[in-house]
């Protein structure tokens, strides 16, 4: 058992948790309804979320990759916090911002 936390921990200390986090605050902001709907009326294309933020990602990985003058071994670095930011926003913060929108809600009633 002390192995297998020894390699999550590994593994989660890895992450390029600046990324992360960062990738996550402007996917949400693209994701706005008002940022989506101001990109509609500019290239006159409904995208959907999953291709705009895979879109943003990769686009802010190479960006990011370039920016800190990076090595070509960070590269994999970087896709496994991109994936991770996937999952991570998907499973937990979305539910987290629906629960907290809603407790929002209740409490203005």
């Amino acid at each position: 058992m002390t192995q297998i936390i020894s390699q999550v921990s590994n593994y989660l200390n890895g992450l390029d948790w600046t990324y992360i986090f960062t990738l996550i605050i402007i996917s949400h902001g693209f994701n706005h309804h008002r940022c989506k709907g101001f990109l509609y009326k500019v290239f006159k294309v409904k995208v959907a979320t999953r291709y705009r933020v895979l879109a943003i990602g990769l686009a802010y990985g190479v960006a990011i990759y370039f920016m800190r003058g990076q090595e070509m071994e960070t590269v994999e670095r970087l896709l496994q916090s991109f994936a991770f930011a996937l999952v991570f926003h998907k499973l937990l913060l979305e539910e987290f911002i629906r629960q907290l929108t809603n407790w929002m809600k209740t409490r203005e009633q």
